[in-house]
């Protein structure tokens, strides 16, 4: 393990910031706190942002880079229908029918998707969204009936 991890600092130090680097969940087989560390305080102060893949949101080892996730974007998957309800309940716990709700519309369509934006300077009322690409032909934003 720390041989790998010695090869993973040298590797992202090398490359130009800033950076953005793609890990899937492959890579559980990396150093818990490493990967921690990552999503904390290496990101922020060596300037590159993470994407991770995962088809798991709540693996045990991944709990630090969830938590510290800005994004997350999830898409349909009738088998973790659990996880969805999770992630609901601890990101909107007082607005758990609009987040699923938000769900079900945006992931309808095959290749659906809901971004859940989690960034500190982002606008509440953006929080829930889906189409959000430059040719996607009606952009979404969900909004809670109370608000």
């Amino acid at each position: 393990m720390y041989l790998q991890a010695s090869l993973q600092r040298r590797l992202i130090k090398k490359y130009p910031k800033p950076l953005l680097l793609i890990l899937d969940d492959l890579l559980l087989s990396i150093n818990e706190k490493y990967l921690s560390e990552l999503f904390t305080k290496k990101s922020h102060h060596q300037n590159f942002s993470i994407i991770f893949v995962t088809q798991n949101l709540f693996d045990p080892k991944i709990k630090v880079a969830r938590q510290n996730s800005q994004y997350i974007i999830i898409m349909r998957s009738p088998n973790s229908m659990l996880s969805v309800r999770n992630i609901g309940v601890q990101l909107f716990p007082r607005q758990l029918d609009y987040f699923l709700d938000a769900y079900r519309q945006a992931t309808r369509h095959p290749y659906g998707y809901l971004v859940i934006d989690m960034h500190a300077s982002s606008d509440p009322t953006l929080r829930l969204r889906t189409n959000i690409f430059k040719d996607d032909e009606e952009k979404l934003i969900f909004i809670p009936k109370n608000g």
